[in-house]
């Protein structure tokens, strides 16, 4: 009994020290009971919780995004280009926010509301790149004049001549939170970066972690993992992971995929760009790749 006292006092101490942080942070959410119980009773309803998936693009944004509909489709802010939802409009309470694409700078010039939540989501870049290079070539919607542009380029020159080209005009875009520019935004703070590749191999274990005890979402473990499972490549697309559909969003469902596009020319180009951020990210221990 007198155990239990101590490590709820202990929670206690340590719950009001991160109190005033956002972020998700794995040693946060690796003690027992106590936690729930603190939660249940001192912490913030459910409800009044706003919550914010922060990523960048091709790193499994719909996926998440798909997962967030069907556990709090009544709670949803929807994107807006240039993440105009988050950027430009007042932030509402208690609400969820799916695919937010900001840098760190970005998310911290908005004035969130008491008891906010985020996870950061990343993909490794080279797959990032080549997801990219399949979608804006074949099977993103698209309707603005430079987004066809950009289709029409690629399907009128060479794989390497195309993902050269997305190098220099998409990947570090001024215009809008490029994929780059929210990783290196995001290295050094105090969240722990969720991972798309790991995601792919223990979905559940992670996403009930981040869902139901970060942004405490009011749905049973059961209901999560029967919504995760639903939304799996394999479920939406009809085929097993790695089996190619170039037409579809689902298109491979895999993490290395970059294996099978980089040449050895543009390995060295990719690596003399962007081979720190691959390091700082975790994703390679060195260069020599």
């Amino acid at each position: 009994m007198l155990r239990g006292l101590r490590q709820i006092g202990c929670h206690i101490r340590s719950h009001r020290r991160s109190a005033g942080s956002v972020a998700f942070r794995w040693d946060l959410y690796r003690t027992g009971w106590h936690q729930k119980w603190y939660e249940q009773w001192f912490g913030p309803k459910a409800n009044e919780i706003t919550v914010f998936h922060v990523t960048h693009h091709k790193a499994g944004s719909q996926w998440i995004n798909r997962i967030l509909h069907t556990i709090a489709y009544d709670r949803l802010v929807l994107p807006i280009p240039i993440a105009r939802q988050f950027l430009e409009l007042p932030i509402q309470r208690g609400k969820v926010y799916p695919t937010v694409y900001v840098t760190r700078q970005e998310f911290e010039s908005v004035a969130l509301p008491p008891h906010s939540r985020r996870f950061v989501v990343i993909r490794d870049l080279r797959d990032t790149l080549i997801s990219a290079y399949f979608s804006i070539k074949h099977s993103h919607e698209m309707a603005a004049a430079e987004h066809l542009q950009m289709r029409a380029r690629l399907q009128n020159c060479s794989l390497e001549d195309g993902l050269l080209y997305l190098l220099d005009n998409w990947y570090d875009d001024p215009t809008f939170a490029s994929p780059t520019a929210v990783q290196r935004s995001w290295l050094g703070g105090p969240d722990d970066l969720l991972k798309y590749e790991d995601l792919l191999e223990n979905d559940e274990r992670i996403l009930e972690k981040v869902l139901l005890n970060h942004c405490r979402f009011p749905v049973d473990r059961e209901q999560l993992r029967v919504s995760i499972r639903a939304n799996r490549f394999e479920v939406r697309s009809g085929r097993k992971r790695g089996e190619e559909n170039i037409s579809s969003h689902e298109r491979k469902g895999i993490a290395g995929d970059w294996k099978n596009y980089f040449s050895d020319k543009f390995a060295r180009i990719f690596k003399d760009r962007y081979g720190e951020l691959l390091v700082a990210t975790g994703y390679e221990a060195n260069a020599n790749w």
